[in-house]
């Protein structure tokens, strides 16, 4: 019977993982380009080869002087491929979802150390494997950052759950490793994961040893990461990451989400996000509050990567729902006997309907990613696009000035605008990548404009020159997208420029239009 128990936990698990692996690859597969971001990571990974891997001072992207200050771990792992003879551009689509791939095993071994079982955790390993938003912004050409930062962050939770119950002297250095690989992977994730160590010290490790160990670990993250933080205050002082700070989306709403519950990114009814809502009344009714901390926590320390983070205690929470409630629920009612079971495989061994109900959560979870996946696959830029931003290389002056107008309102969903000055090797004016570390608190007041200047292809050039005049930067040339998934029919604008004296049509695809200023 035992055997059969864990047949069943194993089951479910590769299934979990079968389809993980499915729903991060797909939409690469279907897009033939790296998704939605990365053309900033692409001109980074090529800068830091020209300067045989030593940090460069400056990134050649957008040529607007930006620091070089990123976390460059991922820009390293990716140059070295690269050098071996492989396309940085088809790095940038299959990396980012292969260690997309590799953090379902750092979840689960988190979540099995977290819930003292690994059957609980299998459930938990669905959710996540699953969940939209715990794969979405980590398969995108952008996810080559993100995709590390969240294995490192995993890897850091699980490494520091141990240190702390089983007082294992080897995990202050798996830890301290862990740790700094998120530190150099990722800005934000290297926040959170330091969020994530402290909360674990106040539940599990205030002892003198506790704090013996949580001191070894700071100082050899410090240590480890010293590298990277070190050639930056060298090279710039302090200025990038006091700019980069200003852009973490503190507002007066960063609470919203702990009332709504929406940002599972779920297609359909949001059954993974019920799950999890469910497990966090379980827990709060145990009064066992670090989950539901790990959920609240991310949108104080940084609103603006939150959402994603608070995804990973939801997902343990889904299966925390499904093992101690919803499954024991299901089978108690299916079933005459009134013996009590220890875990949900003795449960969903001895009941239909349970195995049934679980299927259907599978199945029903899959669907929905799958969904989302084909909508995901459209951030892409098109060939004739790129097309378009080649001729531009060839056929402008060097140091010309762009603006991108492709409908999109979002600036950080917007793969033309992030991909031109990669493609174009030009300047576009409206493009957001990067400037979080130039334009401390007015990063978000220009952010927020971007929305503005976008739905000027629904008005007049007057519009565009407007908001160009607003903001102080001038422009010679437009670009504009002809048709997208956010503007599928061209907008006024397209057709007044094309009557302007002070504009020329000096190129045209299918997909792109390029005027110049007079």
């Amino acid at each position: 019977m035992r055997e059969n128990q864990r047949g069943w936990a194993a089951l479910f698990f590769w299934l979990s993982v079968l389809f993980g692996v499915w729903v991060r690859f797909l939409p690469t597969l279907e897009s033939g380009a790296p998704i939605n971001d990365g053309g900033m990571f692409y001109v980074m990974i090529a800068d830091l080869r020209t300067n045989h891997f030593l940090l460069p001072a400056f990134t050649s992207y957008n040529h607007l002087h930006i620091p070089f200050a990123y976390p460059p771990l991922s820009f390293y792992i990716a140059g070295l491929i690269s050098s071996i003879g492989i396309s940085t551009f088809d790095i940038l689509r299959w990396l980012p979802p292969l260690i997309s791939t590799l953090s379902i095993f750092a979840f689960y071994w988190m979540a099995s150390l977290m819930l003292a079982s690994r059957s609980k955790a299998s459930l938990a390993t669905m959710a996540y494997a699953l969940m939209p938003r715990l794969f979405s912004w980590y398969v995108m050409g952008g996810g080559l950052s993100r995709s590390f930062g969240l294995l490192f962050l995993l890897l850091t939770c699980a490494s520091v759950w141990a240190l702390f119950t089983q007082r294992t002297s080897k995990y202050i250095l798996w830890t301290a490793l862990f740790g700094s690989g998120a530190i150099l992977s990722h800005p934000e994730t290297g926040l959170h994961a330091a969020t994530v160590c402290a909360l674990v010290w106040i539940f599990k490790g205030r002892s003198s040893r506790g704090v013996r160990d949580a001191l070894l670990v700071a100082v050899g993250v410090v240590l480890l990461s010293s590298p990277w933080w070190g050639t930056v205050l060298l090279q710039h002082g302090f200025a990038p990451f006091q700019s980069v700070v200003n852009t973490g989306g503190h507002d007066a709403f960063f609470w919203t989400p702990w009332i709504t519950f929406d940002f599972s990114e779920e297609r359909f009814a949001t059954i993974l996000m019920v799950l999890g809502l469910i497990g966090f009344a379980v827990q709060c009714a145990r009064r066992d509050w670090f989950l539901p901390l790990w959920v609240l926590v991310p949108f104080v320390v940084d609103p603006r990567s939150a959402m994603a983070i608070a995804t990973i205690p939801i997902a343990v929470l889904a299966g925390i729902s499904l093992s101690d409630l919803v499954i024991p629920g299901i089978a108690a009612f299916s079933s005459r006997s009134s013996a009590e079971a220890y875990d949900w495989v003795e449960y969903i061994s001895g009941s239909w309907i349970a195995r049934l109900l679980l299927s259907y959560i599978l199945i029903y979870a899959l669907i929905g990613a799958v969904t989302y996946d084909f909508s995901l696959a459209t951030y892409v830029v098109s060939p004739e696009n790129r097309s378009a931003m080649g001729w531009i290389v060839n056929n402008t002056p060097f140091g010309s000035r762009f603006i991108v107008l492709t409908g999109q309102p979002d600036p950080l969903a917007d793969p033309v605008a992030e991909w031109f000055p990669a493609y174009s090797a030009r300047t576009s004016q409206n493009t957001i990548q990067g400037r979080e570390w130039i334009l401390g608190k007015s990063f978000t007041t220009f952010r927020a404009g971007l929305n503005q200047l976008q739905s000027c292809l629904n008005s007049t050039p007057s519009c565009i020159e407007n908001w160009a005049s607003l903001n102080r930067l001038n422009y010679d040339y437009l670009y504009i997208e002809k048709s997208s998934a956010a503007n599928p029919i061209p907008g006024t604008l397209l057709y007044v420029i094309r009557q302007s004296r002070d504009y020329s049509l000096i190129f045209e695809n299918n997909s792109a239009a390029i005027f110049a200023r007079k």
